[in-house]
């Protein structure tokens, strides 16, 4: 089985708009439930979330500081993990993934990493369609 998802119309950090390969998902730490749009980012080695996303779900934050690489530079963050579901009502997954808490005060869509995500998947990416294509391993 597969999941297809049609590239959405996100806004991004600098006020701009961009059509991207982001997909519905449910973050989930414990009882504690958020619907977001996450980025399925195949540049990024493991998935990362905003600080305050973390702090919502109640993710432990009790690691050790450290660096985190991006096409922006570098950003304290802490190691967690955490529970994502994806799908659409004929085949949803459960997955739990490890994740870069973003530890400033930026906020960002989730983005979906290739460590715990893509490892789980064949992922297709069809920029003429317009479209991500989700099949699972």
């Amino acid at each position: 089985m597969t999941l297809s998802f049609k590239y959405r119309d996100v806004p991004r950090a600098n006020e701009t708009r961009a059509i991207s390969p982001s997909i519905p998902i449910i973050l989930s730490n414990g009882g504690t439930r958020f619907e977001l749009i996450a980025l399925v980012d195949s540049g990024a080695d493991v998935s990362a979330i905003p600080r305050r996303t973390a702090e919502l779900l109640g993710l432990n934050l009790a690691g050790e500081l450290e660096k985190a690489f991006g096409i922006g530079g570098s950003v304290p963050a802490i190691q967690s993990s955490m529970t994502v579901e994806i799908g659409k009502p004929h085949e949803r997954y459960v997955l739990r993934v490890p994740v870069k808490v973003v530890m400033n005060d930026q906020d960002f869509s989730p983005l979906l990493g290739r460590a715990g995500f893509f490892d789980e998947f064949i992922i297709t990416f069809d920029s003429r369609q317009k479209k991500v294509v989700l099949k699972r391993r």
